[in-house]
């Protein structure tokens, strides 16, 4: 069975995203690992059944590399996919591109926590969650 789960979309820059040097300022890029990422996790899990269970998806680190800067009317291409998983943490690999030159990679490490316990979930746990999508 695979696992290995990725997606990309389209990004917009808004005209509030620019900031006082002309360019995408550097927050934006958070907000749109955000937003890659729930998008991924949508394809990973049923999600609605993830937040049934009391589980909840925490970001435990994030590195984030600038190579290129945007600007407004630039249209950056965001990819993201699941690299591995190991002891329940996920890790994801991320770039942000704009016309196949890397704006941004990122590196991000995910786990699921149980809200009762506020421990993150197992790695049996978070692999029956993406197969149960997956079936």
């Amino acid at each position: 069975m695979d696992l290995n789960f990725q997606t990309e979309n389209e990004l917009d820059v808004k005209t509030y995203d620019i900031d006082a040097a002309g360019h995408v300022n550097n927050i934006v890029y958070v907000r749109w690992l955000e937003d890659l990422r729930n998008m991924l996790f949508k394809k990973m899990f049923d999600f609605n059944n993830v937040l049934t269970k009391g589980y909840y998806p925490v970001v435990v680190s994030t590195n984030i590399k600038y190579k290129k800067q945007l600007k407004m009317f630039d249209t950056p291409l965001g990819n993201i996919k699941l690299v591995d998983y190991n002891h329940g943490i996920m890790n994801l690999k991320i770039e942000i591109k704009l016309n196949d030159n890397i704006a941004a990679s990122a590196e991000q490490k995910c786990v699921l926590i149980n809200l009762k316990t506020s421990k993150m979930i197992s790695q049996k746990e978070l692999v029956e969650l993406m197969t149960n999508k997956v079936s």
